[in-house]
């Protein structure tokens, strides 16, 4: 598994250093998907990237951590003999399991906002170049619009 994360980091970073002038936004949305603000990373957006990589994190430890609550009452829960402490161990693995699948909808939310915003950061990539491209003049006749190729 290591080995197989290694080979996707290598090769999404391979695909960002060619320097290409436009982006594919398949590519940059692909590369999203695959890992946590890799879509940004391609894009050149690096504090978006660093936010995405940092809140996906946050969201990933913190699923974690409420799973291995939620399993630790259970096991409490199901080893005790005490009816009254049965039902507080029973209660805490409920509300682990509740915090647990809120840290998921929150991961997905995340991760599908991540590919969006890779694939319009890419669609939109070279923006500024294009724009100097079309110009718009105003004369006392009508509009007339240049496109310079």
């Amino acid at each position: 598994m290591k080995k197989i994360v290694i080979t996707i980091i290598v090769l999404v970073s391979i695909g960002m250093v060619l320097g290409e002038t436009t982006k594919n936004p398949n590519k940059a949305a692909l590369y999203s998907v695959i890992f946590p603000g890799g879509g940004q990373l391609y894009n050149h957006a690096w504090w978006k990237a660093g936010a995405v990589i940092g809140v996906q994190s946050y969201l990933i430890s913190t699923a974690i951590y409420n799973q291995d609550k939620q399993e630790e009452y259970k096991k409490l829960a199901e080893s005790t003999t005490d009816l009254y402490q049965q039902q507080i161990y029973q209660s805490q693995s409920k509300n682990y399991q509740d915090k647990f699948n809120n840290d998921l909808w929150w991961i997905g939310i995340t991760a599908g906002l991540s590919v969006i915003d890779a694939y319009v950061d890419a669609h939109l990539y070279n923006f500024e170049s294009e724009k100097q491209k079309i110009l718009l003049h105003f004369s006392e006749n009508g509009v007339v619009l240049q496109y310079k190729f």
